[in-house]
């Protein structure tokens, strides 16, 4: 009915078992394969469509995830509980495509979901309220890509200090793939 949900799905449920999971519940309904925002025809259409996508949770609490000293298993459950607000991004190309770098154009479409109440809540699924585009330039879009790395360096990092991780390969392997950055040509191309 022209509506949009955040659904939380079962622990370890993978975004195909979910929509499988969906489509036999509405067994009329024609799913669409894309996030794009439906077109006009969608909304006024007599027949019933569904799209899922996966969305990412945006914690409120952010200054309990950025401060030192906490607990792994304490930040990792604010990163997914309390949450109001969830985002997806798309990515796109404005202008012509840089064969050489494709970073230098691609932008990306950042859309936020606003629930009318927070997940978990009493129900595994809340109406959206409201909805907030915005476009991320090249630039921008690179250096969320190198904070979110610093970050996830950090937590790394902090996990082998005191010992919660066993074996370091996952730090090594992540610090190789910074330091020798071969893909998609590497460091050079941000630089750029």
């Amino acid at each position: 009915q022209n509506k949009e949900f955040v659904c939380r799905g079962h622990d370890y449920e993978r975004l195909e078992a979910f929509q499988q999971r969906m489509l036999n519940e509405f067994p009329h309904a024609i799913a669409m394969q894309h996030a794009n925002q439906p077109d006009e025809t969608i909304f006024q259409a007599e027949a019933q469509y569904l799209q899922i996508y996966a969305v990412t949770p945006i914690p409120e609490n952010q200054e309990v995830l950025q401060r030192d000293g906490i607990p792994d298993n304490i930040k990792s459950f604010y990163k997914v509980n309390h949450i109001w607000r969830f985002r997806y991004d798309r990515p796109f190309h404005k202008g012509t495509k840089d064969k050489e770098n494709e970073f230098k154009s691609l932008w990306v479409e950042r859309t936020t979901l606003i629930l009318v109440q927070s997940l978990p809540g009493i129900s595994r699924w809340f109406e959206v309220e409201k909805r907030e585009v915005v476009e991320m330039s090249p630039l921008e879009n690179a250096i969320e890509v190198l904070e979110n790395k610093n970050q996830q360096l950090r937590t790394l990092i902090s996990q082998c200090q005191t010992r919660q991780m066993q074996n370091i390969n996952p730090l090594t392997m992540c610090l190789n793939g910074v330091i020798d950055a071969a893909v998609n040509g590497g460091v050079a191309r941000y630089q750029e």
